[in-house]
């Protein structure tokens, strides 16, 4: 009896602490989540060991199938990528309201983002990458939701892999070279990719994992853009 008092005290403490836990990281991981809920019927994903861990999930209902497809997008960066994004400890996490509403964005509050004009301030984007936490609006992912990228959570991932898997592309002489030649050729007009080599990074990187059409206009448009993302490991 004795034993089993223990083993329960054990067991409530655990899961106490585990419930401690999410509410820190400010939401649920993947691989918490219900197994029967609509996003878990919603997603077969070839990187689940690794994603489990990466993809926070509101704690506060939300769209399920929306967030479903944003997994599965991420879900087409290649395992060995998303395993160095795990061992790295980046996070994508999902949310609703405002992304300053998240502790990692709060003290942006007010503030205007690099890249946009008039009222727009930080707490109206839908999303930002660069940190260890990268944060991205449900329901937001396409172009024009807010944002200007082809992809906003393949974009603002890149910008946390660009930074610490890849120790920074602004650095790599090699890309620099290949974005000095293309850039003009595939953002033409468009100061914010013609200024900033991580942002080109972040959306051909976008446009390279999302595929289709935009994969294709990179290749024909960049190719040596799209072998250089090719070539990454």
């Amino acid at each position: 009896m004795r034993k089993m008092s223990l083993f329960l005290f054990i067991l409530i403490i655990s899961l106490t602490l585990m419930g401690s836990s999410q509410a820190a990281m400010g939401g649920i991981q993947l691989k918490d989540y219900p197994s029967h809920s609509t996003l878990k019927k919603s997603i077969v994903l070839n990187s689940s060991s690794v994603l489990g861990s990466i993809i926070l999930l509101p704690t506060d209902p939300f769209d399920e199938r929306e967030a479903a497809q944003i997994i599965s997008r991420i879900d087409n960066l290649p395992f060995s990528l998303l395993s160095k994004v795990g061992e790295e400890n980046i996070k994508l996490k999902l949310f609703i309201g405002r992304l300053t509403d998240n502790p990692t964005a709060a003290h942006l509050d007010g503030m205007i983002p690099r890249g946009y004009k008039g009222r727009t301030t930080w707490d109206d984007v839908p999303g930002i990458g660069g940190s260890k936490t990268v944060l991205v609006k449900i329901g937001f992912s396409d172009k024009g939701r807010g944002h200007s990228s082809v992809n906003l959570e393949l974009h603002e991932l890149a910008h946390s892999i660009d930074r610490y898997v890849y120790d920074g592309m602004r650095n790599n002489q090699k890309f620099l070279a290949v974005w000095k030649k293309e850039k003009p050729l595939l953002f033409p007009a468009k100061d914010y990719f013609l200024t900033y080599p991580e942002e080109y990074f972040a959306e051909t990187f976008a446009m390279y994992y999302l595929g289709g059409d935009s994969r294709s206009l990179l290749k024909e448009k960049a190719p040596e853009t799209y072998r250089f993302l090719k070539s990454l490991k």
